[in-house]
């Protein structure tokens, strides 16, 4: 029992915590990895640096040792210089990021009429090849970038969006960020990706990677050439249907409802038992 002391607690929890810190570092460096190609290519050269010096080393090739050596001791600040646009994104998330986002206070019933609003506008706007690029904001703030655009502050309405990206239209060029139920702005200016996209992608296209690779928003494109309906996810584009646009919506806003949801449900049943106890009296 003498081990359990407060000081052997004390440096159990900085071990905990140092074990922790390395974790995080190595799963954001893998996450950079992951999602550029560009970086893939670059982590495939350091790891044959670091193998072509493990075989020199072992067969005694001094030169090549050393010049393995060289291109390791002058390799962390290359890598910076390197990545620095992919370690600006990841601290810009961290900077931004919110645990009280807006999305999730909406009720089921505010969430529900959210999702129904911005199928009902993508699906009218595919049929006409109207283009649109809707971002909604989750946990990171879009403040930086609604300050480019048009203040609005409205209810989200499909009448409204198709309204708004109507070519010809002063805000048709430029995005619309929502806020909760409210659309915050519109014809805001997002800086566009700059990894290599198919050539049938536009603007929008660019721009929508581009934001979903510094935040964790969701932006949905309608095409204008194709009609098609996509979303871009932390630095990804997948084309969905209106259902499955549906589906993914709901499921993506119920995760961040879920707390409120449970909490209506447990009122709404305390209610009910306490109804029948009175009936029973």
């Amino acid at each position: 029992m003498s081990y359990f002391t407060l000081n052997n607690l004390w440096v159990l929890i900085r071990q905990l915590a140092d074990i922790a810190c390395v974790w995080a570092l190595v799963y954001y460096c893998l996450k950079i990895v992951k999602n550029n190609s560009r970086t893939i290519q670059i982590f495939k050269g350091i790891l044959l640096v670091i193998i072509v010096k493990a075989i020199a080393t072992y067969l005694e090739l001094n030169t090549i040792a050393a010049m393995t050596t060289s291109i390791m001791n002058w390799g962390v600040p290359a890598i910076i210089i390197i990545f620095q646009p992919e370690i600006r994104s990841i601290l810009e998330k961290i900077g931004k990021t919110s645990v009280f986002s807006r999305i999730s206070t909406l009720t089921v019933n505010e969430r529900e009429n959210l999702v129904d609003e911005l199928v009902k506008a993508c699906a009218e706007m595919s049929k006409t090849k109207t283009g649109a690029l809707i971002s909604i904001e989750q946990g990171h703030s879009l403040s930086d970038f609604i300050k480019t655009g048009t203040p609005m502050n409205s209810v989200v309405s499909s009448e409204l969006l198709c309204s708004i990206f109507q070519y010809g239209t002063p805000l048709h060029d430029g995005a619309v960020i929502i806020q909760g139920v409210k659309i915050a702005c519109a014809a805001a200016y997002f800086p566009p990706t700059s990894r290599e996209l198919p050539t049938s992608y536009g603007a929008r296209h660019r721009a929508a990677v581009g934001i979903s690779e510094i935040t964790d928003s969701i932006t949905i494109i309608v095409s204008e050439e194709t009609g098609n309906i996509s979303i871009a996810q932390e630095g990804k584009l997948t084309v969905y249907s209106e259902a499955s646009l549906r589906e993914f919506l709901m499921n993506i806003l119920g995760t961040q409802s879920n707390v409120k949801e449970k909490e209506e449900s447990s009122v709404k049943k305390e209610r009910k038992q306490t109804g029948q106890q009175a009936a029973c009296r």
